[in-house]
């Protein structure tokens, strides 16, 4: 949003309000079962880029989303798994779809990610949400508590 751009994001129902306030114009709800059809109506024109970093939605319901020459960015794999390619959408939009995975990162590559993350986050309200701090003994807890999806933000294992 800093950037110009219109950003339409998924959340929980409960983070809406403070996802809205790092700038998002709109928040859909992630869970909600239409969330294909609010997702189009929010962006009526489709999206120039679509950031798929959750892989539960489905490859034609994305590319369907996307504008003109739009972008589908998949940062993990959509849905559970293979899909079939809606080719014919793709081309007659001049869309594509980039896959993106940070495994494939340099140790350069990263260093200017970071620096870069840092630039843009130096004059931003944002700050992570930290949920809850444990000694790295109780890591298995911590891990336990993000599978059952216990967790809004994030879990700090310290060394002691």
């Amino acid at each position: 949003a800093r950037a110009g751009a219109r950003v339409i994001a998924t959340a929980r129902a409960a983070d809406a309000a403070a996802v809205r306030a790092l700038g998002a114009a709109e928040v859909l709800d992630h869970a909600s079962p239409d969330l294909a059809e609010r997702a189009r109506r929010a962006a009526p024109d489709g999206y120039d880029v679509h950031l798929d970093t959750s892989g539960h939605g489905e490859l034609a319901d994305a590319v369907e989303s996307l504008a003109m020459g739009g972008r589908l960015v998949a940062m993990v794999g959509l849905g559970g798994g293979p899909a079939p390619l809606p080719v014919s959408r793709l081309y007659t939009r001049d869309a594509s779809i980039v896959g993106f995975a940070i495994s494939n990162a340099t140790t350069a590559d990263l260093a200017e990610a970071a620096d870069g993350v840092v630039e843009a986050l130096v004059d931003t309200p944002w700050r992570p949400r930290i949920a809850d701090r444990l000694p790295l003994a109780r890591a298995a807890e911590a891990h336990r508590r993000l599978e059952a999806g216990q967790v809004r933000g994030r879990l700090v294992l310290t060394p002691s």
